[in-house]
């Protein structure tokens, strides 16, 4: 091999395969996946979200609510998973099924904002138990951290987030476990906790929460192609995607609800100077960050090389530099209640996305495409349309009926593209049929 055509492999392997399908060479271990993919919910975003819970519900009431819209955020990623494993391919890829080569650029775009938004919305939440500096000292941290995500972005999958993974997700459990014991300590025992009046209950409707908690997670259940493309089976979907949400986010939540009900506060580095762990939180928030910040560069970079046709060297670059920027203003503005919102209007857009292609491959096509890529269309409008009547609907439900719910779930997505492919549906069966027939 040629020193040109090593450094074009080098260039691709870096490059994590983000315009082509994953070679059955690179395939990953089940556990690298999935300490990968707790990455994403074992973390400072995933405890803030816990801990709001515990300012509005009772302990109990929160339980439930953090296991049910993990339940349908889980159901979203198994399904996303299995697309990644049967055509190895990312988000990104697997949009274009669906939307067609250059239509799949406009959910790549619009997922890409979104998580690098999450980017820094983590970002500012890592820098907000930091001692406080001033502007200055706060913008020093972004921009401190935020290169070192990028770093070991830009290492990939195989060489940066599985070996950071195997660091940060043990001990951001161990901060968790160390703050929750602290805190029942604190108030005087868990029957006091059980018992805790919520400090805003009555300012938060049940289904509201939920919807929430579904639109915080949907765009991560949305990128499960991006790391279970390099998974084994169909057993490291199940396998990871309860270790990502019924173990990670959930745990994770109730972890958050014991520091959030148990203490009041809503600033979280008060809450943890309150037990007595600001120096560890600190820490172990920093080191875990690296996790789940690189993850969430990596799936935006990824959706953006897509969106813009960049290589994702270039595309990890951009998001990395507009993370930072939300990073600071999201601190500036008071972090929990800030990221609530921003939460609030992601439930607008991001479930059309995977109703759609799940509709399409599961449905539509009933999990066949003969000839991948070869024959896409370069727009299914079908799936256009279907994607802005859905966020049309979801704005009129959000804004003007005060709805906190329904829109927030992937479903009204999924209705309108089969209703607009009934043509297509008749079409594919048929001919799957007559397939059958033939061969028996």
């Amino acid at each position: 091999m040629t020193a040109t055509e090593k450094a074009a492999t080098t260039h691709a392997d870096y490059d994590d395969y983000s315009l082509r399908k994953v070679p059955e060479s690179e395939i990953q271990p089940t556990r690298d996946i999935a300490l990968a993919r707790m990455g994403f919910t074992v973390s400072a975003s995933d405890l803030a979200f816990g801990y709001a819970m515990g300012l509005y519900f009772s302990f109990w009431m929160a339980i439930w609510l953090a296991f049910l819209y993990s339940l349908i955020v889980a159901a979203v990623s198994v399904l996303m998973g299995v697309i990644a494993i049967r055509e190895r391919t990312s988000f990104a890829l697997t949009s274009r099924f669906a939307f067609g080569r250059e239509g799949s650029r406009l959910p790549s775009i619009v997922m890409a904002l979104i998580i690098a938004v999450f980017y820094g919305y983590i970002l500012g939440i890592t820098v907000a138990v930091f001692p406080q500096t001033g502007l200055l000292g706060r913008l020093g941290y972004c921009i401190g951290l935020g290169v070192l995500y990028f770093l070991i972005s830009a290492l990939g999958f195989k060489r940066g987030l599985r070996w950071i993974g195997r660091v940060g997700v043990p001990l951001m459990i161990i901060l968790a476990v160390v703050a929750d014991i602290a805190t029942i300590v604190h108030i005087g025992g868990f029957h006091v906790l059980t018992s805790a009046k919520p400090q805003l209950a009555g300012h938060m409707a049940v289904a509201a929460m939920i919807g929430l908690g579904v639109s915080s997670w949907l765009a991560g259940a949305a990128v499960t192609p991006d790391l279970l493309r390099f998974g084994k089976g169909t057993s490291a979907v199940v396998t990871t995607t309860i270790a990502q949400y019924l173990i990670g986010n959930f745990g994770f939540n109730f972890l958050g609800l014991v520091i959030g009900l148990g203490l009041g506060s809503s600033d979280l580095s008060r809450a943890f100077g309150l037990i007595g762990i600001g120096w560890l939180a600190t820490v172990t928030l920093v080191i875990q960050s690296i996790n789940v910040e690189s993850n969430e560069l990596y799936a935006a970079s990824l959706a953006m090389s897509n969106a813009v046709g960049m290589r994702r060297s270039v595309t990890n670059v951009l998001v990395a530099v507009a993370g930072i920027a939300v990073g600071c203003y999201g601190v500036s503005q008071g972090i929990i209640t800030s990221f609530l919102t921003f939460i609030g209007y992601v439930g607008y857009a991001v479930p059309a996305i995977p109703a759609i292609i799940l509709a399409d491959y599961f449905i539509v096509q009933r999990m066949h495409y003969p000839t991948g890529f070869a024959d896409l269309p370069a727009v299914n409008w079908r799936a256009i349309a279907a994607f802005v009547v859905t966020l049309g609907t979801n704005l009129l439900l959000g804004l003007g009926l005060h709805d906190g719910f329904w829109h927030a779930l992937p479903l009204i997505g999924a209705v309108y593209y089969l209703v607009f492919s009934i043509p297509q549906i008749r079409l594919n069966w048929r001919a799957q049929r007559a397939a059958t027939t033939t061969a028996a």
